[in-house]
């Protein structure tokens, strides 16, 4: 991808993508260690969701039923053009409020909070904007180019107070077909490798789960994106992500939320 388009890109998407980040701190240690997870926002039915990858919100559990504390959770709309000095938003983090799709060997791997009008308004004075239905797009539809964006683990840093700090990166994609160690998971995801030129902007895409898949078609003259999945996993020998869709998951959280809406109006009447 051209260093222009990938700027102007960047200007277009970085306004959905979302990260959240803490600093981990285990018991009987002082060493504290910092995450910054790779996510996006989108709207259905007039409500903000965050979404990520399922497999973080298990591994966060894990850490917490053993003993795991977590502290300084922030969601950071940076990419947004934030307009606050880079101040990331304070967030008040609840695993019970999460609703998570994750099975490992199906290859399904969402994860999805709703966002409380308080976020949603400090977002938006940031310029964050929620990935609508109109940009909910697919894999198998033509395209001229597929990207990843996301966090990798390697540019995070913490200044051992409240900054945390990382890089976001586009990373170009090109479809290929499943790798054979994909087993059952081909039946659930779609797969792309980091192209050629993605070489020298990521040694490795950890911490990039969880991170938009943006599909890119050129229409008379103009690039059009729409978002096609949810970065879940890494073959790291022939440089393959895996990524579970979009559409699909959106369009079942459409219902969900629809349906949450005529009860609440069936238990009003």
């Amino acid at each position: 991808m051209a260093g222009d388009l990938n700027e102007r890109f960047m200007k277009s998407v970085g306004r959905h993508f979302l990260t959240l980040s803490c600093v981990r701190k285990l018991p009987g240690e002082h060493e504290e260690k910092t995450f910054v997870f790779s996510g996006f926002l989108i709207e259905v039915k007039d409500v903000w969701f965050y979404v990520t990858a399922g497999h973080i919100l298990r591994d966060i559990r894990k850490a917490l039923g053993q003993g795991a504390a977590f502290d300084i959770w922030r969601l950071g709309d940076q990419t947004a053009g934030n307009r606050f000095n880079n101040s990331a938003v304070p967030f008040g983090f609840d695993i019970n409020r999460w609703g998570v799709i994750e099975n490992e060997e199906l290859g399904l791997d969402y994860a999805v909070v709703p966002l409380e009008e308080f976020y949603c308004r400090q977002l938006q004075a940031g310029g964050a904007v929620p990935i609508t239905k109109v940009a909910w797009g697919d894999h198998v539809t033509e395209h001229d180019q597929w990207a990843l964006v996301g966090v990798p683990s390697e540019t995070v840093s913490y200044d051992g107070e409240t900054l945390i700090t990382a890089k976001v990166v586009v990373a170009p994609l090109e479809s290929v077909d499943a790798p054979p160690a994909a087993g059952r998971k081909a039946e659930n995801q779609f797969y792309g490798r980091l192209k050629d030129d993605s070489v020298g902007m990521v040694k490795d895409v950890d911490g990039m789960s969880g991170g938009p898949i943006f599909a890119l078609k050129k229409v008379d003259g103009t690039w059009k994106y729409s978002a096609i999945g949810v970065q879940s996993g890494w073959y790291e020998s022939s440089r393959i992500i895996a990524a579970c869709p979009l559409s699909s998951f959106a369009l079942a959280l459409e219902d969900l939320v629809s349906n949450v809406v005529a009860g609440l109006g069936d238990h009003a009447t």
